[in-house]
């Protein structure tokens, strides 16, 4: 609702201004008449005295008032400007009454001065102006028909004056009060077409779609957040006179320009940066050919169809899992009697062992599987991540019987505060953590590990690395490190990853994997800000 009143206040000072200047224009042009006509034999002046002190402190008024307009441009209250044409009423009757009375003809001066309050000034204080106007003009009248025995007829002019006097403040106002309400409806309108424009700008912030508005030269003329991001620069550099498309989606730019149809396959903007999948869409406008280019994030695309996936899988693998589960059971109980039998052969005792130790490795996969199926709710705490990793460290090497494990929280990141669910948390590292402990030890013969906590340059947020000193993951197994069942070990189940990175994404922490050239294998958490809410999926957990 501010935006009318300020626009109302900028219209009536411009207003203003305009009337000013025509009051220093007109109380020169006074003073300069005197001049040139006080010599004609046809001059209208009469008393010359009362016109020149008159018409001389006129234009000093008048030219005061207009450099206190142009040096202060706020518009006065009603009261000053009531003022004003106040003296405009009382010099342009001293002027007449000088010149001769109202036959000198500058007593018509006084419709731009009823017309102008009716402009600045409220309705009844117009009315009054105009009153006033036309009671001055009576009286000069009736002066010059009492002192100077002039015709009757000079009362009734002097009353046909007053009336259009009246008429044309009247219809001023009239005509004041419809611009007043038309300036109102378009500030009204104004106003909601530039929240209009703050919604939308803010939708297309926030936003998880990048989107670029690129021009026929391929300069970017809009970029949202979401596209720096995926980019990997800042949203201002991307709006820069000199920005450019980056090569890569110019490429794909001019493959689409020629052939509309053709789907685009996914690709890394940059190196460390996520798959993003592009399409775009033309605008015409006078500005020229432009077009709109928006940058999915693929791998956010690609995890909601496996979650899609692997949601109905989840559920059938449960009911599996519990039919399984009865008859293992009684498998491995079975088994556990035999080999307490003292009848069992010496022979036997391996094969009764395999027995009970593949059970038991398939039990762990119904518990995997079921732990996958309830769907755990994370219950977010805020964190200080720094004090929580040094308590974590600490019952980690309790746990390994003093295994090396090293702590390096940089200056930036000291006091990062996160939200996230402390037992998740701790499932995640913990699983980790023994992953990088193993193959440490089978690569440099020692466990060892690196945890390494600081703070992204470009979006300000925490992250956290479990750098190991093994051989690292290889090169062909790095996209499929995260599927369920995926494992390189004899004994493994395949699922320890797939459920950290779960757990992880329940609380918005995107797991990732990084090479680090001569440190092994790392593996990345991402935490989100910790004001950021926590989307809550509720699934049936399996009975």
């Amino acid at each position: 609702m501010a935006l009318a009143p300020e626009r109302d206040a900028e219209s009536s000072y411009g207003l203003l201004r305009v009337y000013s200047y025509y009051r220093a224009t007109l109380s020169l042009l006074l003073i300069l008449m005197y001049f040139l006509l006080r010599r004609s034999e046809s001059a209208p002046v009469l008393q010359h005295e009362l016109y020149l002190y008159t018409a001389i402190p006129y234009a000093v008024l008048a030219i005061s008032q207009l450099v206190f307009v142009l040096l202060r441009p706020v518009s006065p209250r009603p009261r000053h400007i009531f003022a004003m044409l106040l003296v405009d009423i009382v010099s342009q009757m001293l002027i007449t009454h000088a010149s001769g009375g109202i036959n000198g003809g500058f007593a018509v001066l006084l419709m731009v001065t009823t017309g102008a309050a009716a402009v600045f000034v409220p309705g009844q204080i117009a009315t009054l102006v105009a009153a006033l106007a036309s009671l001055a003009v009576l009286f000069e009248a009736l002066w010059i028909v009492i002192r100077h025995d002039a015709p009757i007829g000079e009362v009734f002019s002097a009353g046909m004056l007053g009336v259009l006097l009246f008429a044309s403040s009247v219809l001023v106002q009239r005509l004041a009060l419809r611009l007043q309400r038309s300036q109102a409806l378009a500030s009204q309108r104004a106003r909601e077409v530039y929240e209009l424009q703050q919604l939308n700008q803010l939708i297309v912030q926030r936003m998880q779609t990048g989107i670029l508005l690129v021009d026929a030269d391929s300069r970017i003329r809009i970029a949202n957040h979401a596209a720096a991001r995926l980019l990997g620069t800042g949203e201002r550099e991307l709006t820069d006179d000199d920005a450019s498309l980056p090569a890569a989606i110019t490429a794909a730019l001019d493959t689409w320009r020629r052939n509309p149809a053709r789907l685009l396959a996914p690709f890394k903007l940059r190196e460390d940066g996520p798959q993003v999948q592009l399409s775009f869409a033309r605008l015409e406008s006078a500005a020229g050919d432009t077009t709109l280019v928006f940058a999915e994030d693929f791998t956010r695309i690609a995890q909601q169809a496996q979650q899609l996936k692997l949601a109905s899988l989840g559920r059938l693998t449960a009911s599996i899992a519990h039919e399984i589960r009865n008859p293992l059971g009684s498998i491995s109980h079975a088994a556990q009697l035999l080999r307490e039998s003292s009848d069992l052969p010496a022979d036997d005792h391996r094969l009764v062992e395999i027995v009970i130790g593949n059970a038991e490795r398939t039990n762990e996969v119904i518990e995997s599987v079921l732990t996958l199926s309830r769907g755990q709710q994370p219950h977010p705490e805020r964190i200080l991540l720094g004090e929580w990793l040094q308590r974590f460290a600490v019952e980690l090497r309790q746990r390994t019987h003093d295994a090396r494990v090293d702590l390096e929280v940089t200056a930036g990141a000291a006091q990062a505060t996160v939200s996230a669910d402390p037992t998740h948390l701790r499932q995640v590292l913990q699983n980790l953590a023994e992953n990088g402990l193993r193959y440490s030890l089978r690569a440099v013969g020692e466990p060892s590990l690196r945890l390494r906590l600081d703070t992204d340059p470009q979006t300000g947020l925490p992250f956290l690395d479990v750098i190991d000193h093994g051989a690292g993951v290889p090169a062909e197994d790095i996209d499929r490190i995260f599927e369920p069942f995926f494992t390189t070990e004899a004994t493994g189940t395949g699922l320890g990853l797939y459920l950290s990175r779960e757990l992880c994404e329940a609380s918005q922490t995107r797991l990732e994997y990084r090479a680090e050239p001569g440190a092994g294998g790392c593996f990345r958490l991402c935490f989100p800000h910790p004001e950021r809410r926590t989307a809550t999926v509720t699934s049936s957990a399996a009975s």
